[in-house]
């Protein structure tokens, strides 16, 4: 079995912000949804009342400090993977055992909010015996797993938590592999705020 690495606090902390906004998204999405559902008495009140939710999303957005506003304000871009290139081999980390050492490079234009990887160790017949799971790039940065975005043709290099022992597998005959599994990218100003209110979207 391999063993799980458990985040940081600051790390779970980001991911729960970002994941309450996006469930605040689709709650209001579900009740317009079921609005459609409805006998039409009922249905012209649940609509408001999703309108009104999503309404003050942006209002709520703009009312949060910049650096937490910021976490919200970007999108999923996995079309954008291929401007990344990405590099890992296994290192003797500080207090013993191995490491992935990562080399990442954004060869575009835009600014990386968040980049997590997943990174594999296999042995000599092409099966993991270890893994790893982090967030390499942040939409801001405090700490050491809060590293901050990853800026236009910039190269970051990142030796990954939980160093490992391996037992009865030679580091030399291990084979170490790195998938990119989340990719988002920040909005600039001129994009507009990351949501627009329900009564923008009716005027267009």
């Amino acid at each position: 079995m391999t063993e799980r690495h458990r985040m940081s606090p600051l790390t779970a902390l980001f991911m729960g912000i970002w994941i309450v906004g996006g469930l605040a998204i689709v709650s209001a999405t579900a009740v317009g949804l079921y609005g459609l559902a409805v006998v039409d008495n009922k249905a012209e009140t649940l609509l408001d009342f999703a309108g009104d939710t999503v309404d003050g999303l942006p209002e709520l957005i703009e009312a949060l400090p910049p650096a937490l506003a910021d976490i919200l304000n970007d999108r999923r871009a996995p079309d954008y993977v291929s401007n990344i290139s990405t590099e890992v081999r296994l290192v003797h980390g500080s207090r013993g055992g191995i490491c992935p050492a990562l080399t990442i490079t954004n060869h575009g234009d835009q600014v990386v909010s968040l980049l997590a990887v997943h990174v594999a160790a296999l042995n000599s017949d092409r099966v993991p015996v270890e893994e790893w799971t982090q967030v390499v790039a942040t939409p801001i940065a405090i700490e050491d797993e809060w590293r901050g975005p990853l800026m236009p043709r910039a190269t970051r290099h990142v030796v990954l938590h939980g160093c490992w022992r391996p037992s009865g597998h030679p580091a030399s005959d291990l084979e170490p592999t790195v998938e990119i599994s989340e990719l988002r990218l920040w909005r600039a100003d001129s994009d507009g705020p990351a949501l627009a209110s329900a009564g923008e979207r009716k005027a267009g």
